[in-house]
């Protein structure tokens, strides 16, 4: 009798060790979204959270350029 009682606990105890691991694991796994800051990408990109903003038209073509054409 005292067998049954000595290998119920110890089933209770296993399955209560796997549920608080399995919780920690599900708490502070490396997908947490806290653990790196969120990058949106460049916009146009799908998915991509970040305002599609244009920049201005140049006023004019520069004179001195700092490379040659190929």
């Amino acid at each position: 009798m005292r067998d049954s009682r000595a290998g119920s606990f110890r089933k209770f105890a296993v399955i209560a060790v796997a549920f608080i691991l399995a919780v920690a694991i599900l708490t502070w796994g490396p997908w947490n979204s806290t653990h790196v800051a969120p990058n949106p990408g460049p916009s146009g990109t799908p998915g991509s959270t970040t305002l599609d903003q244009t920049p201005p038209p140049a006023d004019g073509p520069s004179e001195a350029t700092t490379g040659a054409a190929r």
